[in-house]
């Protein structure tokens, strides 16, 4: 089924449309966990200092709620990234056994050829032989 969907002739001229925009929502979720992570230590040092310094609780719990939504948003673009990657390998790893199985198959192919018209030649000469 696999060899039936790669070897169709729009999909080679898709597929340098869609490596490109893979690597565009990569290049876009590493920024996005990047940008996590700067308000993850952003609100984790002003959660320390406004902790210490015995604010009004409105400001404490406000100051909690962004650090929760930093946070929140740092694990959720961390696994988006992490599953991005493995399903770009996935496509790549599948993309590359259709290609192998189509070749070994054009192999077996050509084995079996060659094995055939080697049995009929070996018959042939032991006719000759006799």
């Amino acid at each position: 089924r696999w060899q039936k969907i790669f070897m169709i002739p729009l999909w080679s001229r898709v597929a340098v449309f869609w490596n490109k925009m893979f690597l565009t929502i990569i290049v876009l979720l590493i920024v996005l966990f990047l940008d996590a992570v700067r308000e993850v230590r952003k609100y984790s040092s002003i959660h320390v200092n406004e902790k210490t310094a015995n604010v009004n609780a409105n400001a404490f719990d406000h100051i909690q709620m962004k650090l929760f939504r930093s946070q929140r948003n740092l694990y959720l673009s961390g696994f988006s990234l992490f599953l991005w990657l493995v399903l770009r390998r996935t496509v790549t790893l599948l993309t590359q056994l259709a290609k192998r199985m189509t070749s070994h198959a054009a192999l077996e192919a050509q084995v079996n050829d060659a094995t055939e018209a080697a049995r009929k030649y070996m018959a042939e000469n032991e006719r000759l032989q006799e």
